[in-house]
């Protein structure tokens, strides 16, 4: 039986279940989430190009109707760059608090920063404060002024790639979309994208 396994997405994987008896056992391969289905493969099962939904656990069992069944187990993990799922802009008044939030999901766990502009943004930042959740992250500014207005950015990370996205902090009246996905960039072309969407309000 193969060993667990952790791979990339995208890549070929092969399984591997060998079993003897008389007379010749019935290899059958389940992927035990979410549905159990039996899959097509007998001492070997091909995954070709491996999605991020077929990780789990996966169970090869060998019958031959005059033995108990032997059944083993391979664990799959598959990694994969980070997808920023969700973001929470805000409307804050001057002297409140703002808060901003940025959701994404990544195989291993995404890191998370904030930039205003050029300047990232950390915990020794005076006025702000930083949480991370799991898959969460959410940027909070504790007293928020004229110049806190605006645009700053979600950076998730690992080591198979990166992705941002834009969230806002408005004055209140000002807000579009606060409870939408921001505009998500990764490349020059999808970010003038967002900008000209916000620019003509489409």
């Amino acid at each position: 039986m193969s060993d667990d396994m952790i791979v990339n997405e995208g890549s070929n994987v092969t399984l591997s279940c060998l079993a003897s008896g008389r007379p010749d056992p019935l290899i059958t391969w389940r992927l035990l989430n979410p549905s159990a289905e039996p899959l097509d493969g007998e001492e070997y099962l091909d995954i070709i190009g491996i999605m991020r939904n077929q990780a789990g656990r996966y169970e090869c069992k060998a019958s031959n109707d005059v033995a108990t069944p032997d059944v083993k187990y391979v664990n799959v993990v598959v990694n994969y760059p980070p997808t920023i799922k969700k973001t929470q802009s805000s409307e804050a008044q001057v002297g409140r608090m703002g808060t901003l939030q940025c959701e994404a999901t990544a195989v291993p766990p995404p890191e998370f920063e904030w930039y205003r502009d050029e300047k990232r943004l950390s915990q020794g930042t005076q006025g702000i404060k930083i949480q991370f959740l799991g898959s969460t992250t959410i940027l909070m500014i504790t007293s928020v002024t004229e110049e806190d207005y605006g645009k700053y950015t979600c950076v998730a990370s690992n080591r198979l790639g990166v992705q941002n996205a834009s969230v806002f902090l408005y004055r209140p009246g000002t807000g579009r979309d606060i409870n939408g996905s921001a505009c998500v960039s990764q490349s020059l072309w999808l970010l003038l994208a967002c900008f000209a969407c916000l620019f003509f309000k489409c």
